[in-house]
């Protein structure tokens, strides 16, 4: 008998999680060490963005126990913004199961409940997946590298052109 799949799981970020999260940036960009170190000094509040403020949070997804997708984000002044979004990662083998959206769609709740309306985030205008999903989910152009969202409520929110 097969066992039926679990369904992904959203938890926040706990200390141990942070080697795998380090491996998932490290699929992108940089190394594992590179990672491990400044997502454990962002969790601690030891290393903020510019203009970032003290108040953040991140959160994993979960499949049968593996972490295969995060996402973080915090208060800020930069742009005007209320929030930013800092990192969001999925696994490259799970893409494509609306990993990403449970994710923004958690990552969007803490805005709210903070009172954030504003958020932004910054993304490589090369970056075309990360441009669309962003899109699909509401984001809007901000600048050549910014994306903001003006409303964190519609955040986690598919477009309905979708």
């Amino acid at each position: 008998m097969v066992e039926p799949a679990m369904p992904i799981r959203v938890r926040p970020v706990e200390n141990g999680d942070i080697a795998t999260l380090a491996a998932l940036r490290a699929e992108e960009w940089e190394t594992e060490v590179f990672w491990e170190a400044r997502i454990g000094r962002y969790l601690r509040g030891e290393h903020s963005p510019q203009q970032a403020l003290p108040a953040r949070a991140a959160f994993v997804a979960e499949d049968n126990g593996q972490i295969v997708g995060f996402v973080s984000g915090h208060r800020t002044r930069r742009y005007g913004c209320d929030g930013e979004l800092q990192w969001m990662n999925v696994a490259s083998e799970h893409r494509g199961r609306g990993i990403a959206g449970m994710l923004l769609e958690t990552i969007a709740d803490w805005f709210v409940q903070q009172e954030l309306h504003r958020v932004c985030v910054n993304v490589d205008p090369n970056n075309l997946p990360a441009r669309r999903l962003y899109t699909k989910y509401g984001a809007e152009p901000l600048n050549d590298h910014w994306m903001v969202w003006r409303d964190a409520r519609r955040m986690g929110v598919r477009s309905k052109d979708d």
